[in-house]
């Protein structure tokens, strides 16, 4: 009985560990207006491409209903354009790729209602030789800073 336990815990600790320590290395929110915030789910370089991916949700917790071009981050019609990376030791800023598109996450044309969360993602081509951390910025907000590369 006592071994069962000791490897059952020899199991479960690293993996509390290991989601203590992810939980604690999350940037924080950034409020985009009062009642609404952009958290950064991650940011990750694509497998075989010059590209790197920001996952990122926008949650609503203020009382009214938000439209997301209206706060800055994004035109209906083009989508979430108004992220930036930025590489601050080397003086560069990255914004989202466009083709005949913007490369992310087309925004909701309805506004987001209270208590909503609206999940999406952009495509920013920082070279390899920029390893990170970045700073992101959303619309005019003051920037999430050293955000790792996963």
């Amino acid at each position: 009985m006592l071994n069962r336990v000791l490897s059952i815990a020899t199991v479960i600790i690293p993996l509390l560990t290991a989601t203590f320590a992810v939980a604690q290395n999350a940037p924080p929110p950034v409020e985009l207006q009062p009642g609404v915030s952009a958290k950064i789910l991650g940011l990750k370089r694509v497998p075989g491409q010059q590209i790197v991916q920001l996952d990122y949700e926008i949650s609503n917790t203020g009382g009214a209903p938000v439209n997301l071009a209206e706060i800055g981050i994004g035109r209906a019609s083009y989508g979430l354009n108004e992220i930036t990376l930025y590489d601050f030791p080397n003086k560069i800023s990255f914004k989202i790729g466009v083709a005949s598109e913007c490369l992310c996450t087309q925004p909701p044309e309805a506004p987001l209602k209270p208590g909503e969360t609206f999940k999406a993602w952009a495509w920013f081509a920082p070279p390899e030789t920029n390893p990170g951390p970045f700073a992101v910025r959303f619309g005019s907000t003051l920037p999430v800073m050293d955000v790792p590369i996963q």
